[in-house]
């Protein structure tokens, strides 16, 4: 309100001192006035050389350089004598009713922008001493529920943790004994890992106040505003200290300032400084501790990493088979599951899920069989979940040639029959030619275990697995189709880090000739500056390990033209094969294989399908 009523007295005084010098000037400015009569006898005397017509005032000029103005109620009377004394006349409009209304108007308006501005600067300011109350969660309310127990799949951050935990909840332990805990706790790792869940369950083991932003909250249109809402959050927390102050996505705000868009000088910048000011400003005795999560920690300032701010950084993975087990048991009890599901098999089914997708993949199937009128949810629905999220949903109404659907058939075909012959390959789970997103068909493979490191075999038949489909295609049609495209590309890149990333080159050896920068988001690969020879070198390499891989593909499959043939058929029958099914077919093949004549693979297909 102070300051609303400053702005109004400052544009008050200026308006009062604009009008007071405009009269002054028109006082100083105006001609004297005299009588109708003595205009009579300037005329009659031809003492007048000019007349100017305002409306009903005229403004006269005499021969001795004298100016007057005098009022005339009917000026066109006397036209004529002013003709017959030679006097020059002229005419103008009069504007001062106009300029009046203008000036007016302008005073209105620039008063109204003036108290406008005023009350959304007060009503700011408002909102920026609320900023922390609003985001602050009290003990035992909503969100503060959340414990440890509901935090599955991240033993070791868990652990890291607990000790941030039990300053809080006992701070005289560790003050007696002079140890201070960490003043910041990093939270890194790809999206979807359960950052912002753990720190909500730290909050709630603690049981403390919980007070929860994003980084996005802090960057306004307004300069200066971020650091005030710094700056208040921070006093806030010290009135309810002990407590948490947790900033999802911190590099909203934390980005370098080495970067364009965060020089110091931009909103940013200033947010930022305040935020590095603040947390140098609260000792280990406010018992404040900063919890910070993000997904691209390449980016954040090297000033908000440093000891004394966030001392400690804690990088966050998805879960392995162990933890996605604890995960599913975890959001399983909020639904009905069927005896006969095995959460197991579904861990180890969906490697590489972090904890939000598992979360999604139990809720799509509690969603699929309570659109089937189940009472609980089965096996089936989790796989279909599973191929919801991975690949989309599954296009009904796509209308495929049958032509078309063969070729796709032996292509899902040779990836299998090629996975299943390589040593060292993960299982074949499942096979499927039923359009899903983009995906026309799919070969899914599951690994029996996590695997941490890959061998330089294990590779390679990865890359001959995807090249599969293609050979497939030429050896049956003899022709090339689009279909691969994922494939080789995939391929390509394997291929690609094998060479220049991990070292797995007999003819240019341990040597990386690309850098990654690590990024949780998805590494990005750029090659090193080289010679003209070392980069045909690479490409001549890159080249000749796919080319080995697909002529391999190729003897596999040229070998079981049997069980190619046959494995095709069943998938225009059935479109869909499991694991299982997939191994009876191979046994079965094995069998009858040598019972016919590789010259008529149709016929024997028609009798081993039978």
């Amino acid at each position: 309100m102070a300051i609303l009523v400053r702005n109004l007295l400052i544009y008050f005084i200026i308006c009062f001192l604009f009008f007071v010098s405009g009269l002054i000037y028109h006082i100083e400015t105006r001609l004297p006035q005299k009588d109708y009569s003595d205009l009579l006898n300037d005329i009659d005397q031809k003492k007048i050389t000019e007349l100017v017509v305002q409306n009903d005032v005229l403004q006269v000029r005499t021969k001795s350089g004298d100016a007057y103005t005098t009022v005339v109620q009917e000026p066109a009377y006397l036209v004529s004598s002013w003709h017959a004394n030679n006097i020059q006349v002229s005419y103008r409009k009069d504007y001062s009713g106009f300029v009046f209304f203008g000036l007016s108007l302008v005073f209105v308006l620039t008063l109204s922008l003036v108290s406008w501005l005023s009350l959304k600067v007060k009503d700011r300011e408002s909102k920026s001493s609320q900023f922390a109350n609003e985001k602050l969660l009290l003990p035992g309310t909503g969100l503060q529920e959340i414990t440890f127990e509901d935090v599955a799949g991240i033993p070791e951050a868990k652990e890291e943790l607990k000790e941030i935990v039990g300053f809080l909840k006992n701070p005289q332990q560790y003050n007696e004994i002079g140890a201070s805990t960490p003043k910041g706790v990093l939270l890194q790792g790809p999206p979807g890992t359960g950052k912002t869940l753990l720190a909500r369950a730290i909050a709630g083991e603690a049981e403390v106040p919980f007070y929860s932003f994003s980084g996005s909250d802090f960057v306004e249109m307004f300069v200066g505003v971020g650091a005030s809402r710094v700056r208040d959050l921070f006093g806030e927390a010290k009135k309810h200290a002990p407590c948490i102050v947790f900033i999802d996505e911190i590099d909203a705000v934390g980005a370098s300032r080495k970067m364009a868009s965060s020089d110091g000088n931009d909103e940013r910048g200033q947010t930022l400084n305040a935020l590095l000011v603040e947390m140098d400003g609260f000792s280990p005795s406010d018992n404040i501790v900063v919890l910070a999560a993000t997904n691209r920690p390449d980016i954040l300032d090297a000033a908000l990493k440093r000891s004394g701010r966030f001392d400690r950084q804690i990088t966050i993975v998805p879960p392995d088979v162990k933890g996605r087990k604890h995960i599913l048991d975890v959001h399983c009890r909020k639904v009905k599951i069927s005896p006969g599901v095995n959460l197991e098999d579904i861990a180890t089914m969906t490697s590489g899920f972090t904890g939000a997708e598992l979360a999604s993949l139990v809720n799509e199937a509690a969603l699929l069989a309570a659109r089937q009128d189940k009472k609980a949810i089965d096996q089936s629905d989790f796989d279909v979940a599973q191929d919801r999220i991975l690949l989309g949903v599954e296009r009904k109404g796509m209308v495929i040639t049958e032509k078309d659907k063969r070729v796709l058939a032996f292509h899902e075909a040779g990836h299998a029959i090629v996975a299943k012959l390589l040593p060292d390959s993960d299982p074949v789970h499942k096979i499927t030619i039923i359009p899903r997103g983009r995906a026309l068909g799919q070969t899914q493979q599951l690994p029996i275990n996590d695997r941490q490191a890959y061998s330089r075999q294990y590779l390679k038949n990865r890359i001959t697995t995807l090249m599969g489909g293609r050979a497939a295609e030429e050896l049956v049609f003899g022709l090339q189709t689009t279909g691969g495209q994922s494939d080789i590309q995939r391929a390509t890149e394997i291929a690609t880090n094998m060479i220049c990333r991990w070292g797995m080159s007999e003819v240019l050896g341990p040597q990386v000739y690309i850098t990654d920068d690590n990024d949780f988001l998805g590494p990005s690969m750029q090659r090193l500056a080289m010679g003209t020879k070392t980069e045909m070198q690479i490409d001549k390499e890159i080249n000749s390990l796919l080319d080995g891989c697909y002529r391999e593909a190729v003897s596999i499959l040229s070998n079981e033209r049997l069980f190619l043939s046959v494995l095709a058929d069943i998938l225009m029958q059935v479109e869909t094969i499991d694991a299982e099914e997939f191994d009876i077919i191979f046994s079965c093949s094995l069998k009858k294989r040598h019972e016919f004549q590789m010259d008529d693979p149709p016929e024997a297909c028609d009798t081993l399908t039978n």
